[in-house]
């Protein structure tokens, strides 16, 4: 990657630092104009092919011409090394490819199924295939063999470039005819056509890891085509309201916020033109019988989901998916509701200098939790006001303290305990108060 190498119709090559842009040195064996240069895979090496009919070997290194290998009958316009360095390709305008044996010079092989000019050689990146190009056709030949694999037709004019991914399954072509193709190398198919240039295209080449092709074209503009593979669009289902590709208690919160919403929205399941119970449903049907794992992670009460369920019942809806809908609602009421009242334990615990206290209700009424120092004083009372029947656990509905007294004032390290008091009504009638105390540190 260090060095540049090119050819001219000056009838020369030139080495040229690539860091610098600098000229190292110029190559001038060769009588006619050079049509095509292509280093070894060790670098080590320098092919060139010319008008003048032949083909050069040089050291990169010093620049001596090692080699020069004569056979075809006309312009070289292409030279291309196999993966190993062992074999170097060319193709002319005498319509034939020639193998070479890069260590000899000696030509292994000449292919002679092309009926025009071959304008260009590329190995497959296993070395096992070639490809190569004449008039408006492409062909690919079995290195070993010599046989001819198969024809790729499709451009309507002269195909100048061919090159293989790095993966080697797909061919990428350039043409007279302004287009790229893609072909598949394992069956000859065409891919696709790639449109954009605005005259010849005489050039592509694949970037490193495949998902970038580069063509150079007579328009004056390289072109570069994104071939990164893209995930195909799942199908959306309707009750998937937020598209994250489940149905699950999120799209059911997404339909309770919407309810009463008109016009178009995601949340109107059954598309009707307004978010109500009939959507809740249609969600919860989807759900089919997996309510025990959702409760713990939402916001829900069980009253809520008791009015969804009367709602529901009052429309008299009898089908086999709605009725699976409710038996859903009436599991997530279960779930939500939880069995007895109860002070559960703080987390973080110890902790410094925040902490969360979750509880559970199994009547509503109103909740306050009073923090006591280790000898007794009062050091912090949270009211929390009237609450529903349900699951305070998550950070968003636990008891939040943060560590200080009732006037500010942060409290020093040590144990101290907390304590849930409740005054609960069920229906306007006294159900009975509840009082349950924990232990907590803070450690700082």
């Amino acid at each position: 990657g260090e060095t540049l190498a090119s050819g001219s119709s000056d009838n020369t090559l030139r080495l040229w630092d690539v860091e610098t842009g600098s000229h190292l040195r110029t190559l001038t064996r060769h009588t006619g104009i050079v049509y095509s240069v292509s280093f070894s895979p060790d670098g080590e090496t320098l092919a060139s092919g010319s008008r003048d009919h032949s083909i050069r070997l040089w050291d990169v290194a010093t620049g001596d011409a090692i080699r020069t290998l004569t056979g075809h009958t006309s312009y070289v316009l292409s030279v291309s090394f196999s993966p190993d360095g062992e074999t170097l390709a060319s193709g002319s305008s005498d319509n034939t490819l020639r193998l070479w044996d890069v260590a000899t010079g000696d030509a292994t092989r000449t292919l002679t199924r092309h009926t025009g000019t071959v304008h260009s050689v590329s190995f497959s990146p296993d070395g096992e295939m070639l490809g190569s190009s004449d008039g408006s056709s492409i062909r690919l030949w079995d290195v070993a063999t010599g046989d001819a694999i198969r024809t790729l037709t499709g451009h309507t004019s002269s195909v100048y470039s061919v090159s293989f991914s790095p993966d080697g399954e797909t061919l990428a072509s350039g043409s007279w005819d302004k287009t790229l193709r893609l072909w598949d190398v394992a069956t000859g198919d065409a891919i696709r056509t790639l449109t954009g240039h605005t005259s010849s295209v005489y050039s592509v080449s694949f970037s490193p890891d495949g998902e970038t092709l580069a063509s150079g074209s007579e328009d004056g503009t390289v072109l570069f085509w994104n071939l990164a593979p893209t995930a195909p669009e799942p199908t959306r289902l309707a009750a998937d309201v937020n598209g994250d590709g489940q149905i699950n208690i999120q799209d059911l919160v997404q339909v309770a916020a919407n309810l009463g919403a008109t016009g178009e929205n995601p949340a109107d399941v059954n598309g009707d033109g307004q978010v109500n119970i009939q959507d809740l449903v249609a969600v919860a049907a989807a759900f089919g019988e997996a309510a025990d794992n959702a409760p713990s992670a939402i916001h829900l009460s069980a009253e809520t989901v008791q009015q969804w369920l009367s709602a529901a019942n009052q429309l008299g809806i009898t089908d086999a998916t709605s009725q699976r809908g409710i038996r859903f609602l009436e599991q997530l009421l279960a779930a939500l509701t939880p069995k007895e009242t109860a002070l559960l334990p703080n987390y973080p615990n110890p902790f410094n200098p925040e902490t969360w206290i979750p509880y559970q209700l199994a009547a509503p009424g109103d909740v306050t939790i009073d923090i006591h120092a280790i000898d007794g004083t009062l050091i912090r009372t949270l009211s929390l006001g009237h609450k529903a029947i349900g699951i305070y656990q998550t950070r968003t509905r636990a008891a939040y303290w943060d560590g200080r007294n009732q006037t500010g004032e942060p409290v020093a390290s040590g144990v101290y305990f907390y304590t849930l008091s409740t005054e609960s009504t069920r229906d306007s009638v006294t159900a009975g108060d509840f009082t349950a105390t924990r232990k907590m540190l803070i450690r700082k």
